[in-house]
């Protein structure tokens, strides 16, 4: 049927007798099609700047393994801090004894009470620096590290020096601070061991500032934290972009003691040891492993976290 109505006729002859009018619509429209496209991308560049996107950064497969286990575990109880807390050593259970993190040569070490874990260098000439913030009158585990690899250079850290100075200077020959390490500076609340546990008021220093500007090492190999209570601030300081990483300091494996309830005007501790577990899942810099849950007169949980990312820590830990 052949359309013969007026409009269709003057659109017709507009089209068909205005060829070079066409022609500068249609290369309008692409233009700013292209404008649109331009402006989307830049766009998209600048949110990215903003919000990296981990998928895309470069990580060790030892990382992958450890997320690709642990994520589907943990995701259901993500923001339910009591659940998260007594359940995480249970659901993360089987993800304990990947093939991948046989790069890591984890020996166990007995301490009075507990086990430590550590992963020696390939290199058996290797030195190597380790520093126990908290002492608590027990260096058993250090005494048999320091058969284990005499290269060693021990530094302690307690408030309290009865015991501990001696324990740490004349037993094992090391290097003693009398200090609390934490987040910041100052007078602070302090979960301390003499003859048994008391809150006492002590003299704290950031743990920036410690490894930074006491300690001077750029690296440390060891690093065991069990400051009843203090152990977050320090872990907080540990992520991607912290606080360590802006003064050049490196840690490449950690045994960690994560308490709450010791203090009574301190609280959140169960949100915290959340937070630090998704922090690092975010950052892919670590892996936790050996998680054990403690049932004492107060409950805790003891991890050891390993750096999978830093090329020094890698090149010396990874097989």
């Amino acid at each position: 049927m052949r359309i013969t109505s007026q409009p269709y006729n003057r659109l017709k002859e507009a089209l068909f007798y205005n060829r070079a009018t066409t022609k500068y619509i249609l290369l309008l429209m692409v233009f700013i099609s292209a404008v649109l496209l331009i402006g989307s991308v830049f766009q998209d560049e600048k949110a990215e700047s903003i919000f990296p996107v981990l998928s895309t950064r470069k990580v060790n497969p030892v990382f992958d393994a450890f997320y690709n286990c642990v994520y589907p575990k943990i995701i259901g109880q993500k923001d339910n801090y009591d659940r998260f807390w007594l359940l995480y050593v249970h659901l993360t259970e089987e993800c304990d004894n990947l093939p991948e993190y046989k790069t890591f040569d984890l020996q166990p070490i007995a301490n009075t009470d507990e086990i430590k874990y550590v992963s020696f260098p390939k290199q058996k000439e290797e030195n190597i620096t380790m520093v126990t913030l908290g002492i608590g009158h027990d260096v058993d585990a250090e005494l048999r590290l320091k058969k284990m690899w005499p290269g060693t250079e021990f530094f302690g850290v307690d408030p309290s020096p009865e015991i501990n100075k001696d324990l740490y200077e004349v037993k094992l020959g090391g290097n003693y601070f009398q200090v609390a390490v934490s987040g910041q500076g100052g007078m602070q609340k302090s979960y301390i061991f003499r003859k048994k546990y008391r809150d006492e008021t002590t003299m704290h220093i950031g743990a920036d500032y410690f490894f930074g500007n006491m300690l001077k090492r750029p690296r440390v190999d060891i690093l065991w934290v069990d400051t009843e209570g203090n152990e977050f601030p320090v872990l907080d300081m540990i992520h991607r972009g912290g606080p360590l990483d802006r003064r050049g300091v490196k840690i490449c494996q950690m045994n960690v003691e994560i308490h709450k309830d010791l203090l009574k005007d301190v609280t959140g501790e169960k949100q915290k040891f959340h937070d630090f577990v998704w922090k690092i899942m975010e950052d892919r810099k670590y892996i936790i492993v050996k998680p054990f849950y403690v049932y004492w007169f107060h409950d805790f949980i003891r991890v050891v976290v390993l750096n999978v990312e830093d090329p020094e820590c890698t090149s010396l830990y990874m097989r």
